[in-house]
């Protein structure tokens, strides 16, 4: 074969090796990468959180907190049993994603919920606390954040189909003052971020939140 003929081959060599080496490349979207979390206080996610702690601190706003270091956690994952007393005490307080496919659960790990003469009275229960997120199809589990008495979690949201936000409290002494956090974890992979404030809340101002959430759910709260 000539040079001049081998020229063009060679060229389409090349253009379906770079074509196949691009296919291979992994969709950052799909799995939800963390480099692009944007904070705005402007977010109906964040309004009620934003407007109760602003009141104590003029200065508290959502786009003034700081990103740590990002956290490799590990993903726990479990068989879960949905039942009807799950959704019928703790159905208000999930969150579930655009399609309903899953949802977060924030409380039922923390909270001890009865039905009192048609009620629903929340308690606390265990001094840990355990954020997962449920695939109804599969019935497994998703453990993306646990933690002790020093923190404390108040809601969750889907920042996006991947990603979990995680709003919450914690106090590196477990003292009377806590930290506002928000934890950013990726469901595929277990990466996490915090971000945090720069100052810190009351604990008599973190009950008093929680109580008032629980209630705008319909739920009364007995601490």
């Amino acid at each position: 074969m000539s040079i001049k003929k081998q020229i063009p081959f060679l060229l389409f060599v090349l253009l379906l090796a770079a074509c196949t080496d691009e296919e291979k490349q992994p969709d950052s979207k799909a799995e939800g990468t963390m480099d692009a979390i944007v904070l705005d206080s402007d977010n109906t996610a964040y309004l009620s959180w934003d407007e109760y702690y602003s009141k104590n601190d003029i200065h508290f706003s959502i786009d003034s907190f700081i990103a740590n270091d990002t956290i490799n956690a590990e993903l726990l994952i479990r068989s879960v049993d949905l039942s009807d007393d799950f959704y019928n005490l703790y159905g208000r307080l999930i969150e579930y994603n655009d399609d309903s496919s899953k949802f977060i659960d924030p409380f039922s790990y923390s909270l001890i919920m009865e039905n009192e003469n048609g009620k629903l009275i929340a308690r606390g229960g265990e001094v840990d606390h355990e954020v997962t997120v449920v695939d109804i199809k599969t019935k497994t589990s998703t453990r993306l954040l646990f933690c002790g008495p020093s923190c404390e979690i108040q809601k969750a949201f889907w920042y996006n189909e991947n990603i979990v936000g995680i709003m919450g409290l914690t106090s590196e002494y477990s003292d009377e003052y806590f930290t506002p956090v928000i934890w950013f974890v990726n469901i595929k992979n277990g990466l996490m971020i915090p971000y945090y404030y720069n100052s810190t809340v009351s604990l008599e101002e973190t009950e008093d939140y929680l109580e008032k959430y629980l209630n705008s759910k319909g739920i009364e709260y007995e601490n």
